[in-house]
């Protein structure tokens, strides 16, 4: 036995064919003229198959264009609005969880120091008793603006007010210097056994800082190095050490 699908029809009470192809050449929103065009093809006619490969799309779906326009009419060629989604958080626990982020899980009893997708849904858990997924985890991280972020060292005992009024000093010696001053901008690098920082959420715009600790012995290497930024000459000296003899030596000799 061949079962054969019923060939469809146009209810022709909504518009007659002369009056869909008019709609059609004037509707401005893309979907919906797309959608007059498969009842324009009905219209006609052809089948669903048929209408299916002129679209480009499946058989259920032109045959479901069809049914939502013979039940109601133009109105059914637009989007079906979809209920909002519940929110499993409430504003005041969204709020929460940003202060959260803005410091180390540590500083909110979570034993790790980055957070993570999969660290934020077990805080979620633990603080509130609500279960989201890893994938709503970073949804939450990208709403509230953040963004991953490699972290800039900055050793505790460095104050803000000292870093202020360095720079007022060199911007001050900057509009000051005359032709003959030549300034050049020295720096040291280490390379060192102590792990480097890795990339971590924080809001976008802001740079997060790792605090170091100087104390104790590791093993490393000083690069001492010094550039003219108006001729890009730049001065190298490698030594064991940063210590101010070898300091010294790189301003005596080096430069």
């Amino acid at each position: 036995m061949i079962y054969l699908k019923k060939r469809l029809e146009v209810n022709p009470k909504h518009a007659s064919y002369e009056i869909l192809k008019q709609l059609y050449r004037t509707e401005k929103n893309a979907k919906i003229k797309t959608r007059m065009l498969t009842i324009l093809y009905f219209y006609e006619g052809k089948t669903s198959l048929e209408v299916a490969k002129l679209m480009h799309q499946s058989d259920s779906t032109v045959r479901a264009v069809l049914h939502r326009y013979n039940k109601f009419g133009l109105s059914g060629l637009k989007d079906i609005p979809h209920p909002p989604k519940p929110t499993i958080l409430n504003p005041d626990e969204i709020n929460q969880i940003d202060k959260a982020l803005r410091n180390s899980p540590r500083e909110v009893g979570v034993p790790f120091s980055n957070w993570t997708g999969p660290l934020l849904t077990t805080w979620i858990k633990s603080t509130f008793n609500k279960l989201i997924s890893i994938g709503t985890a970073y949804n939450i991280l990208h709403q509230l603006n953040y963004s991953k972020t490699r972290a800039k060292k900055m050793n505790k005992s460095v104050k803000k007010e000292t870093l202020e009024a360095f720079r007022e000093t060199l911007d001050n010696l900057l509009n000051s210097k005359d032709e003959n001053t030549v300034i050049l901008y020295e720096d040291e690098g280490i390379i060192t056994s102590e792990p480097t920082s890795n990339a971590v959420w924080s809001k976008v715009g802001t740079q997060p800082i790792v605090k170091t600790s100087s104390t104790g012995s590791r093993k490393r290497a000083v690069i001492f190095g010094a550039v003219n930024s108006e001729t890009g000459d730049l001065t190298e000296q490698i030594s064991d050490s940063g210590n101010t003899e070898n300091f010294k030596s790189f301003l005596k000799y080096g430069i």
